[in-house]
């Protein structure tokens, strides 16, 4: 019985503390004060250059019609196909754009981003990849909008693009599954005050901040990670950070077509994590406790306390869940799915055992 209440008790104090997500009162949509550039670093990445490149001529030409200023910065991060070339035939077709090149880089986009900082012009940059997609040709100026006023780093939301459905299978749902998931614990986390996670599929800063914290001088080396363990940087620097649900602001993004790629693309993210403070690393574990202090319970003793506590848990996290949905612009009742959430976990954790017993996995 005890451990039931306990279990109880984390999971509710966890889902009213950081995956609420709270509804804010937004800020007045305003301009960006100075020069915006959109920065990608891509690695072999031939097969999608131009098809980004026409993806993001909607948002960069709405954001210039607001009359903003912007830029495009594509860095080719030691690919050894033809990116370098293509990146050269969009710059030609895109006044605006401009290519840098960087060979023999560490493991991560580190390098790349250093490159593409140095070479940039604006004073807010907005990050994303070659196999992303704005969602709404507002996506620049959404993103963008209160920088250096309201905030240093924006968070974006960044969900898997929807695939044909006849090509939807148990792997997409649960990629879908994990990535609001994600989303949802890396907004309801900046809107409780402890940042810790961000997605350079869809993330933005001011050039000051860069600047203050050194960019990625003093950050960890890691395979991966390089975006959250910049921001949480930023967050010992004092910077102010937002978080951007607007559907307008979000992209949509390319992930793996079998379970093998994926879980390789996951045995990748987990080497950032032994660079996380203690504290953050205590507070992700709490849910995992709680749950199987919970599950321990009605195996023990199926008591109606116990049931009902593991009941009440589910019950709240769907509700916080839903209510996140909603803010995202996607629909609440999907959030029937977070009951997929186990299968999620299983797989997780099969992916950190391979990173663990492994060699490291290069970011791309």
């Amino acid at each position: 019985m005890v451990g039931s209440l306990v279990g109880t008790g984390i999971q509710l104090w966890w889902s009213w503390r950081w995956d609420a997500a709270r509804a804010q009162k937004p800020e007045p949509l305003s301009s960006p004060s100075g020069a915006v550039t959109v920065l990608a670093c891509m690695r072999n990445e031939s097969s999608r250059v131009l098809a980004f490149a026409e993806r993001l001529l909607p948002a960069v030409l709405e954001a210039e019609q607001a009359g903003m200023s912007v830029e495009v910065v594509v860095v080719d991060d030691g690919s050894t196909d033809d990116t370098w070339s293509l990146l050269g035939e969009a710059c030609e077709s895109h006044p605006g754009w401009r290519r840098v090149q960087v060979t023999h880089t560490r493991p991560g986009k580190r390098d790349a981003l250093e490159a593409g900082m140095q070479a940039s012009q604006g004073d807010t940059i907005l990050a994303t990849d070659a196999d992303c997609m704005p969602l709404h040709p507002s996506w620049i100026v959404r993103m963008t909008a209160g920088s250096r006023t309201h905030w240093d780093v924006r968070v974006g939301v960044s969900l898997p693009m929807q695939r044909d459905p006849e090509a939807a299978s148990w792997l997409f749902a649960l990629q879908t599954l994990e990535a609001e998931r994600l989303a949802q614990r890396a907004v309801g986390a900046v809107e409780a005050g402890s940042p810790y996670l961000a997605f350079g599929r869809n993330m933005a800063w001011t050039k000051d901040m860069w600047n203050q914290t050194q960019g990625m001088r003093h950050a960890p080396s890691s395979p991966s990670g390089d975006d959250d363990l910049w921001l949480q940087q930023a967050c010992r620097a004092g910077a102010r950070v937002q978080a951007c649900l607007d559907p307008r602001g979000q992209t949509a993004s390319e992930w793996p077509s079998t379970w093998k790629a994926w879980r390789t693309q996951k045995t990748r993210h987990f080497s950032a994590s032994p660079h996380y403070p203690w504290t953050t690393l205590v507070r992700l574990g709490l849910p995992g406790l709680g749950w199987a202090l919970l599950v321990a319970s009605v195996v023990h003793n199926p008591s109606v306390t116990s049931v009902a506590g593991l009941a009440l848990s589910i019950v709240a996290r769907t509700l916080t869940f839903g209510t996140f949905l909603y803010r995202a612009g996607r629909p609440a009742l999907d959030a029937w799915r977070i009951l997929l959430e186990p299968l999620v976990a299983l797989f997780r954790t099969w992916s950190w055992w391979k990173g663990a017993t492994s060699e490291s996995i290069p970011w791309k």
